[in-house]
């Protein structure tokens, strides 16, 4: 693994991820309008405020809270989801990042039962949940499921699941970390999306490049129900500001480019899979995120990849995740504003080198 500080030296980084100077951040927060609003204390006033009422009208709620954290947003909907069902069975999918980026969190710090449905790589459906033999006090579906390679849940299915739980008196979350360009996939607005569920938790620092925050979305009752649940996690910092401005930054600056993102993910995908041993999952990408899939050893790839950001200052990636087979390795490409400073062609002609390097074990 390349340590990810080497990204700052580099001219062209693929990844919307990247490192920055705290100067530069300071220096772009001072000069935004928003800067001159009031701080807010404990998320009460100034750019907190603008955040929360800018989230109510972009996804048609009655409610909408800032956190500094996704991880202690989502616990506190899910335990508040749970207490008020009554049931604390929480119906999952298997790959889930509650389980595989979380540490297995929610599980531990709280008396909820994970159900985890459908298979590795594709999302799972209403038979699932059909299959499940019991009635769940919560569904919670990711958009997309990254582990399981970006895939997305088909809207018509989503509105299937939508159905399913209100039949049934079934909390309905969205874990919508990408939920903006799930939209511009969907070809749906954010609130058709949020219409579907009971709540719903989006992020501000994947497609908005943020340097952190998140929301959550429901009506005010909920809200209210989860507010314990949210000091219980140290979610009630002192002030907000830093991540609420930049929140306000992300979605004016980026969240009207979110289609562009993924127009240029859809072609760099084109471009990648010309390449010997090389396949994207999603073949064709639904959002500006998917997976790199590349016949070579988990060693020599990240001996390439490093070779070629010390010589090149060009970071595709600095580690690779195991596939089911040994010989083939996957990297993450998010598509950012950074991501464009290359076309598509050009960062074909990087990977292919990368793996050119990579498959015939050249010295690194």
């Amino acid at each position: 693994m390349v340590a990810r500080e080497k990204m700052l030296a580099c001219t062209h980084v693929l990844h919307a991820f990247v490192p920055f100077k705290p100067a530069d951040l300071f220096a772009k927060l001072a000069q935004s309008d928003y800067a001159q609003l009031p701080s807010d204390v404990y998320g009460d006033g100034g750019a907190s405020d603008v955040v929360v009422e800018r989230l109510k009208e972009l996804f048609g709620t009655s409610g909408a809270r800032f956190c500094i954290k996704g991880m202690i947003a989502q616990m506190a909907a899910l335990r508040a989801a749970v207490e008020r069902q009554g049931n604390n069975i929480v119906a999952i999918h298997r790959m889930t990042h509650f389980d595989i980026d979380e540490m297995e969190a929610v599980e531990i710090l709280h008396p909820i039962q994970f159900r985890r449905l459908g298979t590795a790589y594709q999302p799972f459906t209403v038979d699932d949940l059909d299959k499940m033999g019991e009635v769940p006090g919560v569904v919670s579906v990711e958009l997309p499921v990254r582990r399981a390679g970006y895939k997305l849940t088909p809207f018509e299915e989503l509105v299937k699941i939508s159905e399913w739980c209100r039949a049934r008196g079934v909390h309905f979350h969205i874990d919508g970390a990408r939920v903006f360009g799930v939209a511009e996939a969907y070809g749906k607005s954010c609130s058709e999306i949020m219409a579907l569920c009971d709540s719903l938790y989006c992020s501000f620092y994947k497609e908005l490049a943020n340097i952190g925050g998140c929301g959550l979305l429901a009506d005010e009752e909920f809200l209210a129900e989860s507010d314990v649940w949210f000091t219980r996690h140290g979610g009630n910092v002192p002030f907000e500001f830093p991540q609420a401005i930049t929140a306000l930054i992300g979605l004016d600056e980026f969240l009207p480019r979110v289609g562009e993102f993924t127009a240029f993910a859809k072609a760099l995908a084109v471009e990648f899979n010309k390449i010997d041993g090389v396949r994207t999952v999603p073949m064709v990408p639904e959002t500006p995120n998917f997976q790199v899939h590349i016949e070579a050893s988990k060693a020599a790839l990240e001996a390439a990849f490093e070779k070629q950001i010390e010589a090149d200052k060009v970071w595709l990636s600095g580690h690779t995740l195991p596939t089911i087979y040994d010989e083939v390795q996957a990297i993450e490409v998010a598509i950012g504003a950074g991501s464009m400073s290359l076309s598509v062609e050009e960062w074909a002609a990087y990977l292919s080198q990368s793996v050119g390097m990579a498959r015939n074990e050249i010295e690194v």
